[in-house]
């Protein structure tokens, strides 16, 4: 492994902590029916207050949405460290520029092959597609401790 990919796990591996981090705050954090439970007792409507909860539980889910798939990318490149295949793009086999890495250091492909995937159109994932990320990122974490 040479200077660069040594330089680029550290900071790898630094970032997928803090990203962890922000994983097991956000699961720990009170919800708006669980606080109200310790004594908020704002006078709102039962309509208003499901249209809260419900919102506050989209936005949830999307921000662990995309902290998991951040953490997923991180780890998905901290492997291909191990298996010597870091810095090549996941296209067309070419080198990702140091530079590129060194701005999005889980980036799998080129900044050509990017900009030709970016015109593609792409789909969100659906909420269960979250959960089943969240328990293959769970399972390979644990094997790896």
């Amino acid at each position: 492994m040479g200077k660069f990919e040594e330089e680029m796990r550290a900071r790898i591996e630094k970032e997928l902590s803090r990203v962890n981090q922000r994983i097991t705050a956000l699961k720990k954090e009170p919800r708006a029916a669980e606080l109200e439970s310790f004594g908020d007792n704002t006078p709102l409507s039962e309509e208003i207050e499901a249209a809260q909860v419900g919102e506050e539980r989209e936005l949830r889910s999307d921000v662990l949405g995309k902290l998991l798939g951040r953490a997923a990318a991180l780890d998905e490149a901290l492997h291909r460290i191990r298996e010597g295949d870091y810095g090549l793009c996941a296209s067309c086999g070419g080198r990702i520029e140091r530079k590129r890495l060194t701005a999005v250091p889980e980036a799998v492909y080129c900044v050509r092959c990017m900009a030709e995937r970016e015109g593609a159109p792409t789909q969100s994932p659906r909420p269960t597609e979250w959960k089943e990320a969240e328990k293959v990122y769970e399972e390979r974490d644990k094997r790896e401790r």
